[in-house]
């Protein structure tokens, strides 16, 4: 009980200080003499636009992005084969039907015919072909998704055939995030000399600012570490319901006091999901302000590095499982927020309940006792890395280090860039003991989940969402066996065997299934996105502009 009301001062401290923080002004928003800065909106910036803030301006090559952000522009300017829907399912696309062969090595993919780029070159069945093998040639991004792709066929100009190392179950779900480039446009535009031999630079360097995509909205403007302009693509397929914006704006900064002006002004329609609950209670309180309680998914995680001293150690990772508050993290730090049972959102396709940890100091007691390091634990240092971005999560990481030092561990907080967060990730020893870390899966099964971030490394790199560190040979062949089995009632039991298997080995510790609320306007603008029936429960499509609706003569 004593060490429940240390954490509840604690928690009080440091809300207390993000708002002193907020009221404390911004360079980005106030002048010297402490009077707002005005919005200073674009070249060519339409009335009829959905603005939205996030931690950066993310990387928009499809064949490099992989986090929230880049999702977001993903969604709007590129097409994929197929798309998620709202029962966590997928649906024909630019892919009308697909079919596997007898034994599962291949898929084969009938395309629309109607497609344009923003280009206005068709898109065709070669286009598809270039894209996979643009992405698993480079290696990044969401390309670990299609590692058993052996070869990509155009059968004829809209017939596509994957063909796999091993049966793959889980490719159509996959192909919501094979986002298809206009390869005569990338390819007009490739440098010659590059990493990738006769592919020279495979167009990296074009698009780092600009799209190659057939996407409902095309890159009109890019300005690095400030935002991304993108506007409607008139001869877009599928068309466009009325209202439906006629541009979006990315903006890179989520800074608490921009965003609070902003939105106060109708500078800015929707603000991040990073933002604190403080911040996110303030903006409720404005006029024609609403706030969209949201489960796309997401869950937020301590990511455990098991491979590094003493966290290495199961009973280590139990002890920091059980010293969790976690009634107080979704009362307090993400309300709203419902306490997690899984590793697996409950959304998806294979979830299984594994665990029921809580809140006890006398188990995490028992457990560091029964670790290898229970003589000398306070020697080893636990690092607990937050995300300087998202301010909320600083409690999370105040939370282990109050409870952690009670029974002796020795906890080192440290505030964290996302940027840095990536680039450590890539070694062990740069990984974290602990990273504070929230995600949707990529694509909609519970296989997204277990491949992104339980599988062994396979070439020695890790990635923010793979920096456990987790090396068992036995659940890496449970993973890949899952994602083979073509028949979906099969592939879910197997799911099922892998959260049994994994249920006493807590080797990353979800902290709570988080309701994503984000703030719009309301008074002038229909949030599409964010309703129950219409959420698309993967990364990224809660920003999906044709699901939103604007009504500029309202503001």
């Amino acid at each position: 009980m004593k060490l429940k009301k240390l954490w509840s001062i604690l928690l009080c401290i440091t809300m207390t200080a993000g708002l002193m923080m907020g009221c404390g002004g911004s360079k980005e928003t106030e002048d010297a003499d402490g009077t707002d800065t005005e919005y200073v909106a674009a070249e060519g910036e339409s009335d009829s636009i959905v603005r939205y803030t996030l931690t950066s301006v993310p990387v928009i090559d499809p064949g490099v992005g992989s986090d929230m952000g880049a999702a977001t522009v993903f969604v709007n300017v590129y097409d994929p084969l197929v798309m998620p829907d709202a029962d966590g399912n997928i649906v024909p696309w630019i892919a009308t039907e697909w079919e596997p062969s007898e034994d599962g090595l291949s898929w084969t993919f009938k395309l629309r015919n109607d497609v344009t780029f923003h280009s206005g070159n068709p898109l065709t069945a070669n286009d598809v072909v270039y894209t996979m093998n643009r992405l698993t040639t480079m290696g990044q991004g969401f390309g670990y998704l299609f590692s058993d792709v052996t070869s990509v066929e155009a059968i004829d100009d809209y017939t596509v055939k994957f063909n796999c190392a091993k049966p793959n179950g889980t490719l159509p779900s996959k192909m919501v995030r094979l986002y298809i480039l206009d390869s005569k446009l990338v390819q007009e535009n490739t440098a010659e000399s590059g990493d990738y031999g006769e592919n020279g630079d495979y167009g990296t360097d074009y698009l780092v600012t600009t799209d190659a995509g057939s996407g409902p909205y095309k890159i009109k403007d890019f300005v690095a570490n400030n935002y991304i302009l993108g506007e409607k693509y008139a001869d877009y397929w599928a068309g466009f319901e009325e209202n439906t914006p006629e541009q979006f704006k990315l903006i890179g900064s989520n800074e608490a006091v921009t965003v609070k002006a902003m939105m106060s002004r109708h500078e800015l329609e929707i603000a991040d999901k990073y933002q604190s609950a403080e911040t996110i209670n303030e903006l409720d309180e404005m006029e024609g302000i609403d706030v969209m309680n949201t489960n796309s998914g997401a869950e937020m995680y301590l990511l455990v590095n098991n491979a590094k001293v003493p966290t290495d150690d199961v009973h280590i990772r139990k002890a920091i499982a059980y010293i969790m508050d976690y009634d107080s993290i979704v009362e307090n730090i993400f309300p709203y927020s419902t306490i997690p049972d899984s590793i697996i959102s409950s959304t998806l396709f294979g979830y299984k309940k594994m665990n029921d940890y809580s809140y006890n100091l006398d188990k995490a007691k028992e457990e560091i006792e029964a670790s290898a390091y229970a003589e000398n634990i306070g020697d080893y240092e636990i690092e607990v890395c937050w995300v300087s971005e998202t301010a909320d999560r600083e409690k999370l990481a105040m939370m282990v280090q109050a409870a952690g030092e009670s029974l002796g561990l020795n906890i080192k907080v440290t505030e964290t860039p996302w940027t840095s967060v990536v680039e450590n990730s890539a070694t062990i020893d740069g990984t974290a003991s602990l990273t504070t870390t929230l995600w949707s899966a990529n694509y909609p099964e519970a296989g997204a989940v277990m491949e992104a971030s339980l599988k062994g490394v396979e070439d020695g790199s890790g990635t923010w969402q793979n920096c456990c560190w987790i090396n068992d040979d036995k659940l890496d062949s449970m993973i890949t066996d899952a994602l083979q089995t073509v028949d979906a009632a099969e592939r879910e039991a197997k799911y099922g065997e892998i959260q049994d298997y994994l249920a006493d080995q807590c080797v990353m510790i979800p902290l709570c299934e988080q309701t994503e609320r984000v703030a719009y306007q309301s008074s002038y603008m229909d949030f599409n996105s964010a309703k129950e029936d219409q959420l698309l429960p993967v990364m990224g499509y809660l920003y999906y502009m044709r699901n939103i609706l604007v009504y500029p003569d309202k503001k």
